[in-house]
């Protein structure tokens, strides 16, 4: 009797074992043992832009393109961005002023960044014409362009979403308005329009975002190609 009250409270258990061994969110290390590894036809190569005090979900969003092989480029405007509160300061590869051939990226991500920092999410980037120049030119030259939260403002200030639907952090909603985007709320699942992608809550989406972005990159690079 003993053994059978023991199996049925390990039966009573198993979701909730199953539930913490696996995580709540949407993450390479939950998929790794059950989904394939598709880096879709050819590699990605992204360049990953980085605004000082990047966010936490940065790492995220970075092991999610490593789970699906892609190989990216740290940017930014400093030769070492700092971190916000996870995780430690980067080095970028090269710098933003240093940039001026996109030929060899499929992917501009403007990464998380901090709220809190000096002009606001991403206000380093903003400052910057060279930053906001640098993503205009790639969604003028058909990259994949990513933003992440806050990292919409960059969008804005490019004027590259008029008539886009985008998502991002609802504290800089008047700029995306005054930019001409359509608001699709916050929070919302990732949206991808023409090569604009955006999205919130990435601890959450993370994965859902390189996914959507695999068969975008295929349908971009054709486009690329042809003109």
């Amino acid at each position: 009797m003993k053994h059978l009250a023991s199996a049925f409270l390990v039966i009573a258990l198993l979701p909730i074992l199953v539930m913490v061994a696996g995580g709540g969110h949407d993450t390479p290390r939950a998929l790794a043992a059950g989904a394939p590894r598709d880096a879709g036809s050819v590699e990605v190569r992204a360049l990953i832009m980085l605004t000082r005090f990047y966010g936490g979900n940065t790492n995220l969003i970075r092991d999610a393109m490593e789970f699906y092989g892609w190989n990216f480029t740290y940017t930014g405007l400093d030769s070492v961005v700092e971190n916000c509160f996870y995780g430690e300061p980067k080095a970028v590869d090269v710098l933003i002023g240093d940039i001026t051939d996109l030929s060899g990226y499929d992917v501009l991500a403007i990464m998380p960044g901090n709220s809190g920092a000096p002009g606001g999410s991403h206000g380093q980037l903003l400052a910057s014409p060279e930053a906001v120049s640098l993503v205009s030119q790639a969604a003028q030259e058909g990259l994949l362009v990513m933003a992440f939260c806050g990292g919409v403002r960059v969008l804005a200030a490019a004027d590259v979403i008029n008539g886009i639907h985008v998502t991002g952090k609802a504290a800089y909603l008047q700029e995306y308005l005054d930019a001409g985007a359509i608001w699709a709320g916050e929070p919302s699942p990732p949206i991808r329009d023409g090569n604009i992608l955006t999205s919130v809550r990435n601890q959450l989406h993370s994965t859902r975002v390189i996914e959507i972005s695999r068969t975008a990159v295929d349908s971009l690079r054709a486009a690329r190609a042809a003109k």
